[in-house]
This record gives structure tokens, C-alpha cells and sequence, in this order.
């Protein structure tokens, strides 16, 4: 199944307006891309390598996260009521599918046109580690758009599943054909990148190393890709150390205390505190997404209690520390991670644009993915011990896999034991257990997008509650969990082939 289209000309090297320096969440530099003849201004091009949207906004509201509380209350963006309804998105503004396209292929120009330029640098020691980070951020943006774009990726469908373009040099001119492949080819592709990468990246030494594509960071990323592969679950539990450690406590989230910060915004700065030993890549994103908790479409008291961060978990038990949550009106609930942060670019009308910092990879995340690899290799008890990590850092008691197992066993699938289909026949222990680490998932990823990931993973099938009407379903296989192109790439010469429906 394979076709092409002409990828917009945002793909030319020269369409790219600003870079996010790495000192500053919101900092820009003039674009040097015109002239990248040293290898200083091969360490500036590289700041633009990173996608300045993540589609978390219609990840979370095409999520089972969101009720619908009632026409009585508002609904403040198009885009969140056609996710609600996993429609085709209508709305081409501020994180809509054309936006996430547009953003991930510059960045992944950017990348191009760095690693063209130590090619032609002539492959220099000086450039070693900013080519691992090139390789790195094109792979990271093939991965965001093959998530969005395209069904989860499965070795037994993969090869016949659509893929999106994989762009490996920069255009020099509108009007190139693309072949967008196969989901099975996509994959190859970002994970040679990702193999390649590794070994210079170790060398990478940054001011603020957050803001980069680390080595932690960086193993982080390829434990997550390997998960999401599923062809080795011994090189995701081996990655996954590599970026923790083997016993990673001292180094995850502690929320303890969060409650002396009396704001939501207060509350952001903690969580995306550079400082932060938990937070291994932040990523600034210009969204919308810090001012859509609307009342109409929201994470309801009742789904807070039973599936998310005021659920229990085994023992019967809530975690401790999520005590400081938010809310509008007791209408619907957040906790603050992600916060508007607002850059002001013109000082006289007080005018800008908003943005959030995206935690795009951490340390419990990557806990948890090595958790998930333990459990699909029947370890259940190395499984627990990483669970227990967990548990336990956020104020609770670990657990052995059979207490795990035993507490699953009795939940609901209304709540966090919705059926799993993947093909693959998971054995009652296997099950329960693959349970426990999706609720932990599902918490820890709150507001992040992490739960739609899992969902189509998994091909969880769910349903949305619609006020004055019978709820919606999205089962287990359906298309719609791929986001259809963005109409205007579909609309351009080349006939590239839609998403089916």
C-alpha cells in the first residue's frame, strides 16, 4: 500500500523564521540556515530540530479522560469538540492536524539541513554529538507524525498499514514527489536513525541539558520506540536502565510538597523546573492547550475518582500525592503540569502568543515502559518491583505481582480493565498486570496524550458520553484512531492517499 504526494513547500530550508534558544523557554535567534559553514552555527540550526507543537491537545479530548458535562456549560475551541467526536478536523488554527504536520516536518527540515551541513562540513569530531542530536530529533519527528497519522504500529499488520512521508534530506525546491510507505517502513526508518544516534550522543555536552536530546533523554526515547515496536523487550528494559539506573528512586517525581504552591501556574514552574531530576526532555510548544480545561468537554470528579489520580490503586489505596488538583466550578478537573505560559511579542500592545512546555520524556515514563517490557516477557516480579518504584513515590506501598495481579482481577472495564486487542493472546496473569501498568500510565501521562497512545496500542475500544444522547463508541481497529491528513496536503498535487474511514 504505498503513494505519494508533494510534501508544502514549509519543507524548503529556508521557510523556517525563528529557533528556541536553549537558554530560555521562549528565547528566539535569527535562522542561520542560509550559511551553516561552521560548527557553531550547526549547534544554533539544531535548536529549530524540534517540533514546536505536540498534538496533546486532540490526544487528550479524543481520550476516555473527557466526559461530557452538559450543554448548560461552554466549550472554548472547535478542535476539542471534533476530537470529542473523533471527527475529521474542520479546523486548520493553533493545534490542529495541519499544524502538528507543519510543525514536525520543519523540525524535521532542520535536522536535515544540520546533518547535510556536517556532511558537508566534511563529518568533523566537533560535530559528532550534534549529529546524534540531528538524527535524534529527525527520528523523534517521524515518531510524533507516525503516532498521529497512522494506526499503532503491529508486526502483524505494519506492512500493509499506510505510513507518512520519511524525509532524509532537505528540499530544495517545491513541488517533490514523497513516497509515503508503509507504517512497517516508517518504523525501520526511525529506528536506524535511533541506532546510529546513540553512540554520538554519549559525547553531547550541553548548558542546559533538558532542553536537549541528552543521552538520558536520548535512551529514554529509544526504550519508548522499542516499546511501541515490540520486537525486543530485552533492549527496552536495557535502554530504559541506561536512562534511570537500575533502582531509579532517587530520581523520579516527588510531588511531596507541591501542595505549598497556591497557583496553577506556581504549580507548572514546578513540574517543568529544569532542575527537576525527573524531567529528562522538555520541549516548548506554542498551543492553545494551557486554556481549553472548558467546562463543556472535562475530566469529571467521577473519572478523577475512578480511573485517574484519585483512584485506587492496589491496597485499596489513592495516591498520597496528588492533593493539590484544580478544578473549574467542580465542573472539571486538572492537575497543572501544563500551565499557558504566555511570550509577549509586542511590549506596547501586550499582544504574543501562548505556549506550554511539554515534559516529552521523564524518568517515571520511562519506569513505566520498562515495567510494560518486563510484563510482555512474563516477568512479573521485576514487573512489580518497578511498579513498586512507583507506587511508592507517589505515597503509597509496593506491592508483589500477585497482589497487582489479584487487584485488577476485580476491576471494573467500565474503569481500568477495559479489554485489550492486539492480536496477541495475553494469558489472566499477563492481563491483569498489563492493567495495573496502563492505570499507572494513564495517571502519570495526565494532560500528556500518553492514555490515546495507549489506547491505540492496545486497541482499547471507548466510549464518550454525548449530553441528551446515546454515547459514541470507537472500537478497538477503528480508523478514526488515525488522524486523517491535514486537508490541505490532501489537497495538493501528488493524490496523496487519505486515512480510510
Amino acid at each position: 500500500m504505498r503513494t505519494k504526494n508533494i510534501l508544502l513547500s514549509f519543507l524548503l530550508t529556508i521557510a523556517l523564521g525563528s529557533l528556541s534558544s536553549c537558554d530560555s523557554f521562549l528565547d528566539t535567534m535569527p535562522d542561520q540556515r542560509t550559511d551553516v559553514d561552521t560548527s557553531d552555527k550547526v549547534r544554533d540550526l539544531l535548536l529549530s530540530a524540534y517540533s514546536t507543537l505536540h498534538p496533546t491537545l486532540m490526544f487528550e479530548f479524543m481520550s476516555d479522560n473527557y466526559e461530557d458535562n452538559g450543554d448548560g456549560y461552554s466549550n472554548t475551541n472547535n478542535l476539542v469538540e471534533e476530537s470529542y467526536y473523533w471527527k475529521d478536523a474542520i479546523e486548520s488554527d493553533w493545534d490542529s492536524p495541519q499544524e502538528v504536520w507543519d510543525a514536525n516536518y520543519k523540525a524535521i527540515a532542520a535536522a536535515n539541513q544540520v546533518l547535510e551541513s556536517i556532511d558537508e562540513l566534511g563529518d568533523p569530531e566537533s560535530c559528532r554529538a550534534y549529529k546524534g542530536e540531528a538524527l535524534l530529533c529527525r527520528a523523534y519527528g517521524h515518531f510524533q507524525l507516525a503516532n498521529t497519522f497512522c494506526m499503532a504500529y503491529n508486526e502483524q499488520t505494519a506492512a500493509t498499514e499506510l505510513g507518512i512521508p520519511y524525509i532524509t534530506s532537505p528540499e530544495k525546491e517545491v513541488g517533490v514527489v514523497y513516497d509515503r510507505g508503509t507504517l512497517k517502513e516508517v518504523y525501520e526508518k526511525i529506528n536506524a536513525d535511533i541506532e546510529e544516534a546513540l553512540p554520538l550522543i554519549e559525547a553531547a555536552r550541553f548548558d542546559v541539558p533538558v532542553y536537549h536530546f541528552n543521552a538520558k533523554a536520548a535512551y529514554a526515547f529509544a526504550a519508548r520506540f522499542n516499546l511501541f515496536y515490540g520486537k525486543d523487550y530485552d533492549k527496552v528494559i536495557r535502554l530504559a536502565t541506561q536512562a534511570i539506573g537500575t533502582d531509579p528512586t532517587s530520581v523520579l517525581r516527588d510531588l511531596n510538597g507541591y501542595d505549598k504552591f497556591t497557583t496553577g501556574k506556581e504549580w507548572t514552574y514546578g513540574y517543568i523546573n529544569k532542575d527537576e531530576p525527573a524531567n529528562l526532555l522538555l520541549i516548548t510548544n506554542r498551543s492553545f492547550f494551557g486554556r481549553v480545561h472548558n467546562k463543556r468537554y472535562g475530566i469529571t470528579n467521577a473519572i478523577m475518582r475512578s480511573q485517574l489520580v484519585w483512584s485506587n490503586f492496589p491496597g485499596n489505596t489513592q495516591l498520597k500525592v496528588y492533593n493539590t488538583v484544580f478544578h473549574y466550578d467542580y465542573v472539571s478537573y486538572l492537575v497543572p503540569k501544563m500551565q499557558e505560559i504566555f511570550e509577549v511579542t509586542n511590549q506596547v500592545a501586550q499582544t504574543g502568543q501562548p505556549h506550554v512546555v511539554v515534559p516529552a520524556f521523564t524518568t517515571d515514563e520511562t519506569l513505566l515502559c520498562r515495567a510494560e517490557a518486563y510484563i510482555l516477557k512474563k516477568e512479573y516480579d521485576a514487573a512489580a518491583t518497578d511498579l513498586s518504584y512507583w507506587y511508592k513515590k507517589k505515597g503509597v506501598s509496593g506491592c508483589t505481582a500477585d497482589e497487582i495481579a489479584d487487584f485488577y482481577k476485580a476491576s471494573s472495564a467500565e474503569t481500568n480493565a477495559k479489554p485489550l486487542n492486539t492480536g496477541v493472546a495475553y494469558d489472566e496473569k499477563q492481563t491483569n498486570m498489563l492493567y495495573a501498568v496502563l492505570h499507572a500510565r494513564r495517571v502519570e501521562g495526565i494532560h500528556e496524550g500518553v492514555r490515546w497512545l495507549d489506547i491505540k496500542r492496545y486497541g482499547i475500544a471507548i466510549k464518550h458520553i454525548i449530553y441528551g444522547s446515546s454515547p459514541i463508541v470507537l472500537e478497538s481497529g477503528d480508523y478514526r484512531k488515525a488522524i486523517q491528513i491535514p486537508s490541505q496536503v490532501l489537497a495538493a498535487p501528488g493524490n496523496m492517499t487519505p486515512n480510510p474511514r
